[in-house]
């Protein structure tokens, strides 16, 4: 009884001592509600759902935000949806739908705020709606959606390629349609040439003091068909000078000598960055051929950015841009399919059913018996063994006597010679045999490694494993012994398995030249060599060079080693009997077959990139002097007039409709008004926005609008975008849109939608009502029990009115359940600063959730 309560209190002691340091230890981290968000999320996160994949985590972190397993699942989800928005803003912006790609960059950002690159493509994308909307005020039309999906490095390229195109081969002499305004100057000199050229264009001339007049003064000059930088050139070439321009309207002329150019030529600075050559010793030799083709002095190379910085005059740089451009191509790339096939085929029977199948061997051995064998006898001795202790001492006699040997070929005196008898012998007999064994392996081992390599760079491809092998010895500089022998040996390692070293070079015709090192290789045995255990390699090498079309399968080896062998073992004599013959021999039979076979076969992964623009010649000036000539833009080129009978002649030399000698100029043309160049008509005062861009119907919010947008219209709202799709405890924003407003001071609105389906989670300013700075008052009620909200926004009393177009607020909702549900606006008030109502609307979007 004692013993049972000394128990008992025991008990009571150390649940009392937990029941204390219980709210000191750790509670459990992880939750029920959050283990249940967390197995949804994976679900969504195995169906790519990244967006309900993170709305399920951070349900889950909410739940215990200690809980790193939470902590992870979340960060991972958001880094992924990120990611999934980037895409598809890149996606719809290479469409040219700027907005919605804004949005989709401005949703990456929000889930991944560490995310720089959604940061870049936002600003980006900002620049690019801006650039847009500016064409659209200068031109008065829009952009097609492949160039308004071009960002800013994109367009510049273009731009270059498009230049690159215009620059003309050497000219060749063709007939041309006599054009509406036709010149011939008969017996003028140079300035008056240039003058009356210049006052037909609407152009200005700046003349080099020091200008010469060629010592010919009587110059005849006939340009029927051109265009006004070709008849710049006729006229430079006949008076042995040259032009440049000054600005839009304005030329500079003096004389074309080695000294004006050197003083007069144009200095340009520019950067090309090479996208498709990362090489330092390929960039070095791009910089090696335009210095010698361009005769540019200063040109390096930056390899950290993969750029060339050039400096010269503006025509030789363009033309090292065109050199650059044909040059920076990717190079062709080659994927070769390598299939090495090898079979072993072991054949083994062997068939016995005899006594002695290996042949007779009965030996006889001679055992006498004991009575006639030599005596072997010992001298008796005997051992004393002593054993002392502490406490006595022992001895213990131990004695030995002779043994007699019975060992089989034991010696016996000669006396007992003719003592031996039959039983002194003794015989082993054959054992009978009965053996019938079949034994077939086949092996079949097949390697396909495949190996994708660029034109005219090596590839290496290695499986398999790296053997030591010794290579060499040194004396050491102590001698000793039992010195171990690996002290003193170097070692080196051998590539064992497949090992591939391919080069490849794609010809413009689609074939493909290979340099194949292929070597299969392995260990076949070891050999002691000085002590030290050497792999025997079994190597089977191939060094091929050959030339196939594309798909084309190549056998570059193939071998078949057959051996046969028959083996006869028996009892001579016996053997030989027909038929008993088999009962005293035995037969084997081995086959062995060992077959191996290497196929390549290569496919052009990416084919050369040359073009007929990048065969074409380009004339490029004199031996002198680079002089590059560019073809009219399109629009540019002069319309043909239908012909015209030959006009008479007038007085004083000039042709009837031409410009006389004395320089007067005719006047010109009825064209475009001042500021339009080349005739082109000038853009309306008010140009609509484009669709698909912020501030445009249809298009997406932008925190930024474009002030002092002249309105069309009365101001409209429309929800941006116009249908929603989305997945249950998905998440999505609604932007609720502006167009022409005029003097926007204040806005009340009120939204209702389906609260079994859709859930407001919030609401912020759009960027409409603050694009000079001012931060407006935001009023909201949302009530999501019964599916309505109520919003009213304010600019700061006093302040003017906004004129312009752009996103009013925004709407995050979350789905809750499924089905189809609307949003709508069913009373929306747009007031200037007056007071007065200049806008109203009840727009609408559809959401399905499923």
């Amino acid at each position: 009884m004692q013993r049972n309560m000394l128990f008992f209190n025991r008990l009571v002691a150390v649940v009392g001592i937990v029941a204390l340091l219980g709210p000191m230890l750790p509670l459990e981290a992880r939750t029920r509600k959050g283990d249940r968000y967390l197995a949804e999320g994976r679900k969504h996160e195995d169906k790519r759902e990244w967006d309900a994949a993170v709305e399920c985590y951070e349900q889950a972190l909410s739940t215990d935000p200690s809980e790193m397993v939470y902590q992870m699942a979340a960060t991972k989800a958001r880094f992924q949806a990120g990611a999934m928005h980037q895409d598809q803003g890149m996606k719809l912006r290479s469409q040219g739908k700027l907005g919605e790609a804004l949005l989709e960059f401005q949703k990456a950002f929000a889930l991944d705020p560490s995310s720089s690159v959604a940061e870049q493509e936002i600003v980006r994308t900002q620049e690019m709606i801006q650039r847009e909307r500016q064409k659209v005020l200068e031109t008065g039309k829009e952009t097609p959606p492949e160039e308004r999906g071009l960002t800013p490095i994109e367009e510049a390229r273009k731009e270059a390629e498009d230049r690159i195109d215009r620059i003309l081969p050497v000219p060749e002499l063709r007939p041309l349609n006599p054009l509406p305004r036709n010149l011939k100057l008969n017996g003028t000199t140079a300035k008056v040439l240039y003058e009356t050229v210049a006052k037909i264009a609407g152009i200005n001339i700046v003349w080099d003091p020091d200008f010469q007049n060629p010592s010919k003064n009587s110059l005849n000059v006939d340009l029927d068909n051109t265009t006004l930088e070709q008849a710049l050139d006729d006229i430079a070439l006949q008076t042995k000078s040259f032009w440049k321009p000054l600005s839009a309207n304005t030329i500079f002329v003096t004389n074309d000598t080695q000294t004006k150019h050197h003083d007069f030529d144009d200095q340009v600075t520019q950067i090309f960055y090479l996208s498709n050559i990362n090489v330092p010793q390929q960039i070095q030799e791009i910089v090696n051929v335009v210095r010698s083709v361009t005769e540019l002095q200063r040109i390096t190379a930056f390899n950290a950015q993969n750029a060339i910085v050039v400096r010269g005059e503006a025509d030789k740089v363009a033309l090292a841009e065109a050199v650059i451009h044909d040059l920076d191509k990717p190079a062709p790339e080659v994927q070769v399919d390598i299939m090495v096939l090898e079979t072993d085929s072991v054949f083994d029977r062997q068939l016995s059913a005899a006594i002695a199948t290996g042949g007779l061997n009965v030996p006889i051995n001679f055992s006498p018996r004991s009575s006639i064998q030599v005596p072997t006898s010992s001298t008796a001795s005997s051992t004393t063994t002593t054993t002392t202790s502490t406490t006595s001492t022992t001895t213990t006699p131990t004695t030995t006597t002779g043994s007699t040997s019975t060992t089989p070929g034991a010696p016996i005196p000669l006396s007992n010679v003719g003592h031996l008898s039959s039983s002194d012998f003794s015989v082993v007999l054959p054992n009978a045999l009965l053996q019938a064994t079949l034994s077939d392996t086949k092996t079949k081992v097949l390697q396909a490694p495949q190996l994708r390599t660029v034109d005219n760079v090596k590839a290496e491809l290695k499986i398999g494993q790296r053997e030591p092998t010794a290579s060499g010895s040194y004396q050491p500089g102590v001698a000793g012994v039992g010195v171990n022998p690996l002290v003193n040996t170097q070692f080196t390692y051998i590539d064992v398995g497949v090992n591939v070293n391919l080069t490849a070079h794609v010809h413009d015709n689609g074939d493909i030249s290979l340099h194949i090192e292929l070597d299969i290789s392995n260990i076949a045995g070891t050999v002691n060599l000085g002590g030290i255990n050497e792999p025997i390699i079994g190597q089977r090498k191939v060094t091929h060079d050959i030339r196939l079309r594309e798909g084309e399968v190549n056998l570059i080896a193939g071998l078949i080693d057959t051996t046969d062998s028959k083996q006869v073992t028996g009892i001579p004599g016996l053997s030989s009997i027909p038929l008993l013959g088999y009962l005293f021999k035995g037969d084997s039979v081995d086959k062995e077959r060992d077959e191996i076979m290497i196929a390549v076969v290569p496919h052009i992964i990416r084919r050369p990139t040359i073009t007929a623009e990048n065969l074409s010649p380009k004339a490029v000036g004199n031996q002198t002097t680079v002089k590059l000539r560019y073809a009219p833009l399109p629009g540019e080129e002069p319309a043909a007039a239908p012909a015209a009978a030959a006009p008479a002649p007038a007085p004083g030399g000039a042709v009837a409709g031409t410009i006389p000698a004395s320089g007067a100029a005719a006047a010109p043309p009825e064209t475009a008004p001042p500021g339009a160049p080349g005739g082109a008509l000038m853009p309306p005062a008010t140009a609509p926005p484009i669709p698909g861009t912020p501030g445009a119907p249809g298009g997406p919010p932008t925190a930024a609008a474009a002030p002092n947008l002249p309105p069309s219209a009365p101001a409209s709202v429309h929800f941006t975008p116009g249908q929603i799709d989305t997945s249950p405890s998905g998440v999505f924003t609604v932007g609720l849109a502006v167009d022409h407003a005029d003097d926007l001071q204040s806005a009340q609105i009120q939204v209702q939608f389906d609260p079994k389906v859709l859930q407001l989670t919030s609401v912020a300013p759009g960027g409409l009502l603050e694009v000079d700075g001012q931060q407006p008052t935001l009023t909201k009620n949302v009530m999501n029990e019964s599916g309505s909200a109520t919003i009213e926004m304010l600019r700061t009393p006093g302040t003017p009115g906004v004129r312009a177009s752009g996103l009013l607020c925004t709407l995050h909702f979350q789905a809750v359940g499924k089905g189809a549900a609307t949003i709508t606006v069913p009373s929306l008030l747009l007031r200037n600063s007056q007071g007065q109502v200049i806008g109203k609307g009840t727009p609408q979007v559809a959401v399905t959730v499923k």
